[in-house]
């Protein structure tokens, strides 16, 4: 029973911790912007456990597996791109706090993927064209993020908090250069 009473107890807390990371906005252009992220981030969870398990015996199906889930990836940071950019106004103070949480939820997302491309890169350099999806991906994956973060995050970002999104932003671009370098990628 004891036992019992301690899961139950674990398991409150679980959800009320998971209930207050879940934060909402007054603003609906700026809620729309945050569950667009949070769905790209989900995608890029996805992305990043495939590159995880993916070994050269998967072959070439195996990279393309994994060049599906990108794309799907990429369709939803273009939303979020779309929405995050469709933004009219700065952030209020308790906006910007809940949007730059999700970002923060994203910059390790982010850093991971990339880092599990680059250990992975000996695995798809063992299969004809994986590296070359790979690289294509990468750049396209650069690019979504450079236009979301460079042309969105800024605008909708107040003052108080630019220092914040500024490190999100160089952790995020940081991420992308050692991939990039580690493909060849110019």
């Amino acid at each position: 029973m004891r036992a019992f009473s301690t899961l139950f107890i674990a398991a409150a807390l679980a959800l009320s911790a998971n209930a207050a990371l879940v934060k909402r906005t007054d603003d609906p252009q700026i809620q729309l912007c945050m569950d667009d992220l949070t769905s790209a981030n989900a995608q890029l969870s996805i992305v990043k456990a495939a590159v995880d398990t993916f070994t050269r015996s998967l072959g070439y199906p195996g990279a393309v597996d994994i060049h599906n889930k990108e794309q799907v990836l990429e369709q939803r940071l273009t939303k979020a791109g779309t929405t995050c950019c469709a933004v009219s106004t700065v952030a209020s103070t308790a906006d910007a706090n809940a949007f730059l949480g999700v970002v923060d939820t994203m910059v390790p997302l982010v850093q991971g993927a990339l880092t599990s491309i680059v250990a992975k890169k000996p695995e798809f350099d063992a299969i004809f064209l994986a590296t070359a999806i790979v690289k294509t991906d990468i750049k396209n994956l650069n690019n979504q993020a450079n236009q979301l973060l460079d042309n969105c995050l800024f605008d909708v970002t107040p003052p108080s908090h630019t220092d914040i999104a500024t490190t999100h932003v160089t952790a995020i671009k940081s991420a992308f250069t050692t991939a990039k370098t580690a493909y060849g990628i110019a």
